[in-house]
């Protein structure tokens, strides 16, 4: 499948696109480019999140390119190019997050690495920030530093029934002449969904094991078109709109909400990081941002995992909505800027002006 080419989302010039097979068989459809100009600083590998596609990226590689680096990126399977894994093709399905670090794998060991000289980085956003994260301990052969935005480890209090929960505190408000009803202070607020948490994960869990993980879950369905008032992923509206252009012209593309399967591999993986242990276990160098109006993963969750490794620094970007890379230039500036002070870092600079020398 070649990359959608539309006048407000032109395809980065030097494109090559294929796919690669998975070792159970499964095709992933990949992009890659070289660096623009003569100034090369490394590779980096560029992981989308759920639901998102290569197109959805074109801004963010010309930003690399331009900055020196070969970019590569691929669709994880179930989503974008990549295959399908149900038979309703807007299902957003996975069984299992192993199944995305064998697609993560594949692509750095037949593209990245086979293509691109090093060192290697990866930019990885949200689902696939969680998918590196869970694969540290085999990536660290094969990565030098990553940075990560918005990883998914938890998602954010008040993410089921939002509105429900804003009405009950005004009642609230008003019984108590103003008293009680007041939005918790950021420090003294939920940092996760406790009744996703508590009644949504564990009900995927049983369908799954009962063999209905491939369900919407509640609610979810199909439908992959957003009015920009709905989202919540982005306040730039002139972005937002770019990606519905793309889906407008190619719905295979899209994907619709996530099933019950998904839910219980992510609650998974998301709640392998709560463990003491887990934290000092990560060794890759990482940069994490995070957003400070994240409506869609929970920043204080991401902030408290941050604390307990030594190998991550942590930077939030205060006012952003989930999707940094996508945001409005205020919130994007501060992204590149803390990308470019942390890749390709002292070390990697220092190994390149002797490779020039």
């Amino acid at each position: 499948m070649s990359l959608i080419d539309l006048p407000d989302n032109p395809v980065p010039d030097g494109a090559r696109v294929g796919f690669a097979v998975t070792p159970d068989g499964i095709k992933i459809r990949f992009a890659h480019w070289p660096a623009a100009g003569n100034r090369r600083q490394g590779t980096v590998t560029l992981l989308q999140g759920r639901a998102e596609f290569i197109e959805k990226y074109f801004e963010v590689i010309d930003d690399l390119r331009t900055r020196g680096f070969d970019v590569v990126t691929f669709d994880w399977r179930g989503q974008g190019g990549s295959q399908r894994v149900t038979r309703n093709p807007k299902r957003g399905h996975i069984s299992n997050f192993r199944k995305y670090r064998l697609d993560l794998r594949t692509v750095l060991k037949d593209v990245s690495l086979a293509h691109y000289p090093g060192p290697h980085f990866a930019l990885a956003h949200s689902t696939g920030a969680l998918v590196l994260m869970s694969d540290t301990e085999r990536l660290r052969t094969m990565l030098d530093r990553v940075v990560l935005t918005a990883p998914l480890l938890g998602l954010p209090s008040g993410a089921w029934a939002p509105d429900l929960a804003a009405a009950g505190r005004w009642i609230l408000r008003k019984l108590s002449f103003g008293l009680l009803g007041r939005p918790p202070l950021k420090a003294e607020g939920a940092k996760t969904s406790a009744i996703i948490e508590k009644i949504g994960f564990p009900i995927a869990r049983i369908f799954s094991l009962f063999g209905f993980g491939r369900l919407f879950v509640p609610g979810g369905n199909g439908e992959i078109f957003v009015a920009f008032e709905n989202n919540r992923q982005t306040s730039d509206e002139t972005r937002f709109e770019r990606f519905n252009k793309v889906l407008n012209a190619a719905p295979e593309l899209g994907v619709g909400a996530p099933t019950l399967g998904w839910l219980n591999a992510a609650a998974r993986t998301m709640l392998a990081f709560r463990k003491r242990e887990a934290g000092p276990k990560i060794k890759l160098p990482c940069l994490v941002l995070a957003a400070g109006n994240d409506q869609i993963v929970s920043t204080p969750l991401i902030e408290d995992f941050v604390s307990r490794t030594k190998a991550a620094a942590y930077v939030e970007i205060p006012g952003a909505s989930h999707e940094l890379m996508m945001e409005k230039d205020v919130f994007r500036d501060q992204f590149w800027a803390a990308f470019d002070a942390f890749i390709p870092g002292y070390e990697a600079e220092m190994e390149l002006e002797r490779a020039r020398r």
